[in-house]
């Protein structure tokens, strides 16, 4: 029976004996943890299904330990050790007697090794548990036997799943490897193993990061578990009543966490906890506890006391404007809520949903009406009674308008543009009047004429689009817009905005008639467009390549100018030239047929200044270098010939280079060499050729 009241405080454990099974596979494995202490190393191991942890309290384990590191030195050869000499494996049942006296988790241990059932019962007969219990009976038995064996290592020794090296030396490392008796033909059970020593020796961390929240008689404490997972995994609520002297756990049992393997899980963990009374301060701390079952340090506390909610709420039950333009503000409040309050606080807001701005403070707990003239075209208000503690309530909101016959200003700022279809598009300046509610606008065909209203309704925007015809007599349209508040008083109309229509019809095309090149200098002349609005001619050119389609514009010019000087021209390259004309609405000219000028290049312009040579029998080369003052050189191009023969491309050499070696003359030779330089254009200067004898 006392087994079954502690497997009762248990009951949220079954779940992970179903995520257990959920993760079942055809092979089983041992996974091994260890821990070095002063003197001695601690081992815990578990396997990962049930039914290999019933062959295993069955047939048992053996522990191999190989020494790997003596002194700092990796052995050539590992020294094996077998520790146990019988199978570890489950003490029997009459050797528990001792340890259950004082060990719960040795109780849960031993009911789910030897217990004839394991019935695990938290409501009524046809509860999920009694489900569970009779599907997932040796889960059950697996999953909760684990859990205890992780918060009592003597239970776990006790249970063939633990052992304490007492042998292990400090200058001395480890591997230890767990293997399972179990037959193979059984259940395949993969063997696992940890590396330590005992100078591994590390104090497990402090917890930080806790939180609480004091409510009404409870708290609410949480922590981020997740940084500290691989060190605890249960953890002990600790608190205090005064001021830390003492401390006492908030519960029996430990809080652990079943959502780890959850897509989405929670990093931090949460306790809830019930406070005696609100009056006294409290202290909370957390300490976790490893799968050796030892407590770590505890973390920090946290400090708090308890808070009286208010459960009462002002609710505003009138509010006039008197002849002064004053509000009079009158609401409720439960008589009993004065002693739980500061006092009240009026909040004033443009809109029901705000945000809402505290305009009167410090109100008395005792009054229930109040006087406010710093009122806008458009109010609305609340009463916030203020907590001595905890949160504050605050009452729904009301509105007030106090009358209003003064009508917005007039509206500024209107502009606009027109495209070639008509489109027009008008925006103006927003006006800054609180209550302002939209705007109308109106239009005029002809200067001076009565303007129309465009709009039946109220238009809330400042911006408007409208549509005119182009192609009719009037060269101008003229625009007005009126603001109105939220009474419907209207404003003076907005000054007369004049607005032209556009030029539709694109200004005819002038035409390039003829063209000179004189030194290095393309001149250009044509014949310009013969309209009277001509605000600009534009002059654009191109490299005729195969590729190149993007034209540039080369310059502009003020009509009547019809001749133009392109000074930036490179020689031995073909441009294209292209004019157009713009009117002063900014329509262009249809292009032209371009027109195409082959600039020429002047080889001598591309030679080098200078082309040398010397001869070094003793050492049997000929040393060429030269001398050029070009800046848009490709590469250049060497040749090579015997006198009396013709010279042949030799060498291709980049631009900066101005000095080659030819190693390879032959006695009593005359050479010739010649150089040329190729451009970025693609054009070549003249070749410069020397003679040499060696």
């Amino acid at each position: 029976m006392r087994a079954k009241n502690i497997l009762k405080l248990l009951l949220p454990l079954l779940m992970l004996a179903g995520a257990l099974s959920a993760q079942r596979k055809d092979t089983a494995r041992i996974q091994v943890m260890a821990r070095a202490q002063q003197n001695s190393i601690l081992l815990r191991w578990a396997v990962t299904k049930a039914g290999a942890w019933k062959l295993c309290n069955q047939y048992g384990f053996e522990l191999w330990r190989y020494t790997v590191l003596r002194n700092g030195q990796v052995l050539l050869k590992p020294e094996a050790q077998l520790l146990n000499t019988q199978p570890i494996k489950p003490q029997p049942l009459l050797a528990w007697q001792e340890i259950c006296q004082k060990d719960n988790y040795a109780v849960i241990i031993a009911q789910a090794i030897y217990g004839k059932d394991f019935e695990v019962s938290g409501g009524g007969n046809n509860g999920i548990a009694q489900l569970v219990n009779q599907s997932q009976e040796l889960e059950q038995r697996f999953a909760l036997s684990l859990y205890a064996a992780d918060n009592s290592f003597e239970a776990a020794k006790m249970a063939g799943w633990a052992y304490e090296d007492n042998t292990a030396k400090p200058n001395e490392k480890y591997l230890y490897r767990v293997r399972a008796l179990a037959p193979a033909n059984r259940m395949r059970i993969d063997s696992s193993s940890a590396f330590v020593g005992m100078a591994d020796k590390r104090e497990l961390p402090k917890p930080a990061n806790i939180g609480a929240v004091f409510g009404d008689r409870n708290v609410i404490l949480s922590w981020d578990y997740s940084l500290l997972k691989h060190y605890y995994n249960s953890w002990f609520v600790e608190r205090s009543k005064d001021n830390g002297i003492t401390y006492e756990r908030a519960a029996d049992l430990p809080v652990t966490n079943f959502n780890g393997k959850e897509k989405k899980a929670s990093p931090r963990m949460y306790f809830i906890d019930s406070l005696q009374d609100n009056n006294i301060m409290y202290r909370y701390r957390v300490r976790g506890v490893s799968p050796f079952g030892e407590a770590g340090p505890p973390s920090d506390p946290v400090t708090g006391k308890g808070k009286h909610l208010l459960v009462y709420t002002p609710n505003i039950r009138s509010n006039n404007i008197n002849e002064k333009g004053v509000l009079e503000l009158n609401w409720e409040f439960e008589t009993a809520g004065n002693k739980l309050i500061k006092g009240f606080t009026l909040n004033q807001a443009p809109k029901a949903d705000g945000p809402y701005k505290p305009v009167l403070n410090n109100i008395m707990p005792d009054q229930r009406t109040l006087l406010y003239d710093k009122l806008e075209p458009s109010n609305y208000f609340t009463i916030t009674a203020v907590a001595l503690e905890g949160e504050s309530s605050t009452s729904f909101p009301v509105l007030v308008q106090p009358v209003d016959s003064i009508p917005p200003v007039a509206p500024t700022g209107l502009t606009g543009t027109i495209d070639s279809t008509g489109v027009v598009k008008l925006s103006w300046a927003a006006n800054t009047e609180k209550d302002i509610l939209g705007y109308k606008v109106f239009r005029a065909n002809m200067a001076g004429e009565e303007a129309a209203a465009l709009v039946d309704s109220v238009w809330m925007r400042t911006t408007f689009r409208d549509s005119v015809g182009i192609q009719s007599l009037n060269s101008k349209v003229y625009y007005q817009v009126t603001a109105l508040d939220k009474r419907y008083n209207q404003s003076p109309p907005s000054a007369v905005f004049e607005l032209k229509k556009p030029d539709v019809i694109p200004p005819t095309s002038p035409v390039l008639t003829g063209y000179k090149v004189a030194n290095d200098i393309v001149y250009l002349t044509w014949i310009p467009s013969t309209d009277k609005d001509i605000a600009q001619q534009v002059l654009y050119r191109k490299t005729v390549t195969a590729t190149n389609t993007s034209w540039e514009p080369v310059q502009k010019l003020a009509p009547p100018v019809n001749n133009f000087a392109d000074q930036t021209i490179t020689p031995g390259i073909t441009y294209a030239y292209l004019l157009l004309a713009k009117d002063s609405s900014g329509l262009e000219s249809k292009p032209m047929q371009p027109l195409t000028v082959t600039v020429p290049y002047n080889p001598a312009k591309g030679m080098v200044r200078s082309f040398n040579a010397t001869v070094n029998r003793q050492d049997r080369y000929i040393e060429l270098f030269w001398k050029d003052d070009l800046t848009d050189v490709v590469e250049y191009q060497l040749y090579k010939g015997e006198k009396g023969q013709a010279v042949t491309l030799w060498k291709i050499l980049k631009p900066g280079t101005n000095r080659i070696t030819d190693d390879q003359p032959r006695i009593n030779t005359e050479y010739q060499y010649s150089i040329r330089a190729v451009l970025n254009s693609g054009a070549t200067g003249h070749s410069k050729m020397i003679s040499v004898q060696y």
